[in-house]
């Protein structure tokens, strides 16, 4: 038997790689083939006579291969498009966010349906956008392996659909929970922040792949080659299962939104309440959800456009997990803060200014304290000196939107309940302090906001 390597342009997914073979495997005297993404080559074995490369290019015309028997010289790519792509999405991104979109739907524990529908619309096409939207774009690419690319539309929306039923269903079912346990559960913010590390790593290996990355083509995040090749061939036994449960686990990775849907579920302090509290908001964000992921199925399904759209959905991605990140650990605030102190080191605010020294007291000896949230600063000041066993009454002014996790606040152990920050309000939690002590302001997910320190 003999053997011979062709060299391919036009592959982009493990699917590819299984129609290929599969074509290959079609003529009477190939004896095996193997195709490669990673190195976009193809190797056959065969007996007497090999299919030429000319007759190869012929027979994949219309899926887009090109066959040659020496290596195809190296191109430049074509970045300019993705780029403004990228740049106007995220230009129209940070501008939603920045005019207030959270502000315009708040919902409590007595908010009708509708308004955690209408709250769940505005989480799709905000921070869920980047958190879960851009999980969805990564996964896409995989996704669209598990068919022909001349599949109908619907048929390749399938894990879309199925992803999202996930969804529903695990939000629901914690919203049951939620109002029928109530304040007895909660998820850790250490154990959140593991989970999106770990999913942003994912995130990002995807990521680089779409781009062309192929020295990344290694690690193979995608189905068996032998499961692809079954559902090429019609059978699909087992194939809803992954889309499902991958939108079932996104109840791990909660956006702002979500906490503060989970926190009026516990307030509701009913089972049924709360299943209809959370499977409102779920189908809300569902709507941008396969909205994203439509466009990435006619898209990327599409030969010709398939090349933009994946580098435009790398550096989307890549965009989305800096996104999350700065959230979760402040980046850009520490990085501001960092570069200013190091500017001007004279401008720099001093200590006294950030600790609350003297708080005054209201006519029932209620003590109180006060800060304000601005987008340059933070909370000014971020920390405060209480008395134990006082009744303290903190007030905090926000000046400017917050998005994410960071949009909610809450004191562990002294005010419990997340809080929406928003442009405009007065944030106010009152509280009694039993002992002495130090306790963090910080957001839903654990970020720290500031400190109150407790003394006799």
């Amino acid at each position: 038997m003999r053997r011979h390597t062709y060299y391919v342009k036009g592959m982009h997914c493990a699917s590819c790689e299984v129609l290929i073979e599969k074509e290959l495997l079609a003529f009477p005297r190939v004896r095996f083939a193997d195709a490669s993404l990673s190195n976009s080559q193809v190797n056959i074995g065969f007996k007497h006579e090999r299919p030429g490369s000319e007759r190869l290019n012929e027979i994949f015309k219309d899926n887009g291969y090109v066959f040659s028997d020496h290596p195809f010289p190296k191109e430049s790519s074509n970045w300019l498009e993705p780029i403004l792509w990228v740049g106007i999405i995220i230009v129209i991104f940070i501008l939603l966010i920045k005019f207030g979109l959270a502000s315009l739907v708040s919902v409590n524990s007595k908010s009708s349906l509708g308004a955690f529908f209408a709250f769940g619309l505005v989480a799709g096409i905000s921070s869920c956008a980047a958190l879960i939207g851009g999980l969805v774009l990564s996964l896409s690419k995989q996704w669209l392996e598990m068919y022909d690319r001349n599949a109908s539309l619907a048929s390749k929306m399938t894990p879309h659909i199925l992803f999202n039923v996930g969804r529903l269903i695990s939000y629901s079912l914690l919203g049951f929970i939620l109002g029928f346990l109530g304040e007895k559960i909660r998820f850790s913010p250490a154990v959140t922040v593991v989970i999106l590390v770990a999913v942003s790593i994912l995130m990002l290996i995807l990521a680089l792949q779409m781009m062309g990355v192929k020295e990344l083509n290694r690690f193979r995040i995608a189905l068996p080659k032998n499961l692809t090749g079954k559902i090429y061939t019609g059978e699909k036994k087992g194939g809803w299962f992954y889309p499902a449960l991958a939108g079932f686990l996104t109840i791990l990775l909660p956006c702002g939104f979500t906490i503060i849907a989970e926190g009026t579920a516990i307030l509701s302090g009913s089972p049924g309440r709360g299943f209809l509290i959370m499977l409102f908001f779920a189908v809300g964000t569902m709507i941008p959800l396969m909205a994203i992921g439509a466009s990435s199925v006619k898209l990327g399904g599409n030969q010709r456009s398939s090349e933009v759209f994946l580098k435009t959905a790398g550096l989307l991605i890549v965009f989305f997990i800096i996104f999350n990140l700065n959230i979760q650990f402040g980046l850009v605030r520490y990085l501001s803060g960092t570069v200013n102190a190091f500017i001007a080191p004279g401008n720099s605010i001093d200590s006294g200014i950030l600790s609350n020294q003297d708080n005054s007291s209201t006519a029932d000896q209620t003590q109180l304290v006060q800060a304000v949230y601005s987008d340059s600063q933070g909370l000014v000041p971020s920390v405060f000196n209480v008395g134990v066993g006082k009744l303290v009454r903190l007030e905090i002014e926000v000046q400017d939107n917050v998005y994410g996790c960071m949009s909610t606040i809450l004191i562990p152990g002294l005010w419990d309940r997340p809080e929406l920050m928003r442009k405009g309000k007065t944030v106010v939690m009152e509280f009694t302090v039993s002992r002495s002590g130090t306790f963090p302001l910080t957001c839903a997910m654990g970020v720290p906001w500031g400190t109150i320190n407790a003394s006799y």
